[in-house]
């Protein structure tokens, strides 16, 4: 779940409000060092000195029988304790304790940070390590294995005992605005469940609004049991993971599992100049640079010797300023900045910069795809853009479908630059994909381009027959 107007600014005031209470509190022991994990895309895991907690599978669902239905305010005072708020550098969101040792939550609430704060109902407050990630279901887990005062771990239900028209509640931290966060409880009835065969997880409506900051959050049924994590929505929807996937999800990415074929990827730290060398292929090329600025910073940047546009945006594609050749600005609050190159045609010359900037190179940029079979990747930015080479013979005809929970621009190129081929995928979310089909007028090497539109990162998948 996204809230692509505001989770930007929500983010900026909670960092505001919270950032003082975690640093006058939060007196708990460091968390072990990690290491970026070969084969995952961003997730973290343990170096082997330090094995991962391996204990995500928790107790056994109790019979509905023994149980009794929960008032709202036993959820709040007893379910809601095992419900975080989460703080990264650009966004607010929930986590839910599932085990001693970790808590679940939304990939898009943590990347691209490798810790996140996080603040508990019972006051305790923590700097939690991201040990695994996965942008394709949405998910993440943390390490909370040094956190002392530990909350309880939630109460695990399992979707099966789910139908339609049953009321569940959701429990989350939706636009924080006091010193000290405090969970909410919305409801709603169940709409429906979707089995989706992309990414092998299972996903349920409910009939309440998705809010900004609930992402990552519980949903839960009357005796209080988690059936799902919130994620997203809109705002007569909220569409959740099922907790029965969510769980086999934690268990494959701590195991090390099915990589889906992606290089291990994160944004970059080091490496910044002031002077980047630039060189672009066409109009679906871009070159990325990255800046780690403090609020009160002000930046220039000039195209030296090249003709194109410089798109400046916040990491979850905020829009700061554009402008053809040369931009200034001050980014208003701390957090990632990305500065896209663009131009009509080839460009090449430098990039100069009043503070250093990082060259990023996106491991999705110009690779070959198949003629019959598939390549996945990863939106890694709000709005951003990737591209893949394809060789076709004259007359041969060709079908490329792109599957994501992002919403999705699809162009596709001729030998010649010409845009022959184009469709969107205005859903985002399992109801349609982005698909052409055409026929190669030329031999030659076609280039296939995909843009999300939505602000959070996400995994897609394009496949060709």
């Amino acid at each position: 779940m996204t809230n692509e107007d505001g989770r930007w600014l929500v983010g900026a005031l909670a960092l505001a409000v919270v950032t003082a209470f975690l640093v006058a509190t939060a007196m708990q022991a460091p968390a072990p060092s990690y290491q970026l994990a070969d084969g995952i895309p961003g997730a973290r895991v343990p170096s082997t000195t330090m094995p991962p907690p391996t204990e995500p599978s928790p107790a056994t669902v109790p019979e509905v029988e023994a149980l009794l239905p929960l008032t709202v305010e036993a959820l709040r005072d007893d379910v809601a304790q095992s419900v975080g708020f989460v703080l990264s550098q650009q966004s607010t969101g929930s986590g839910v304790v599932i085990s001693e040792n970790l808590m679940l939550t939304n990939a898009h609430v943590v990347w691209p940070d490798s810790t996140v704060s996080l603040v508990f109902p019972n006051g305790a407050t923590f700097r939690g390590r991201v040990i695994a990630l996965d942008p394709f279901v949405d998910l993440a887990v943390v390490d909370i294995s040094r956190l002392t005062r530990k909350p309880p771990p939630i109460t695990i239900g399992s979707i099966s005992d789910v139908e339609v028209g049953d009321e569940l509640y959701v429990i989350g931290y939706p636009a924080p605005d006091e010193f000290t966060p405090e969970p909410t409880i919305d409801s709603g009835e169940v709409l429906g469940f979707t089995d989706w065969q992309f990414t092998g997880v299972g996903w349920f409506s409910i009939g309440a609004p998705a809010i900004g900051g609930q992402s990552g959050g519980a949903v839960v049924d009357e005796f209080g049991r988690i059936v799902g994590i919130s994620t997203f929505g809109s705002s007569a929807s909220l569409t959740s993971i099922s907790i029965d996937d969510a769980l086999a999800e934690v268990d494959r990415l701590l195991a090390d599992a099915d990589s889906r074929g992606l290089e291990p990827r994160e944004l970059p730290h080091a490496g910044a100049r002031r002077s980047n060398a630039i060189g672009l292929d066409g109009p679906w090329d871009q070159q990325l640079l990255l800046g780690w600025f403090t609020e009160d910073a002000n930046v220039r940047i000039d195209w030296e010797g090249g003709n194109g546009d410089l798109i400046v945006t916040s990491i979850d594609g905020v829009a700061i300023t554009d402008g053809p050749g040369r931009v200034e600005f001050s980014p208003l609050f701390a957090f990632p900045v990305m500065i896209a190159a663009t131009a009509d045609d080839a460009a090449g010359g430098s990039i100069e910069s009043s503070l250093p900037l990082i060259a990023y190179d996106d491991p999705d940029h110009g690779k070959v795809l198949p003629r019959d079979g598939s390549l996945s990747g990863v939106y890694e930015v709000g709005g951003d853009r990737d591209y893949f080479y394809l060789s076709l013979r004259e007359g041969e005809s060709v079908s490329i479908t792109v599957e994501s929970a992002a919403r999705t621009r699809l162009f596709v190129y001729d030998p010649d630059a010409a845009v022959v081929a184009s469709d969107r995928d205005t859903s985002g979310f399992i109801a349609s994909d982005a698909q052409v089909g055409f026929v190669a007028a030329a031999t030659g090497r076609y280039v296939v381009t995909v843009e999300s539109t939505m602000a959070t990162v996400s995994g897609y998948t394009i496949a060709t027959d």
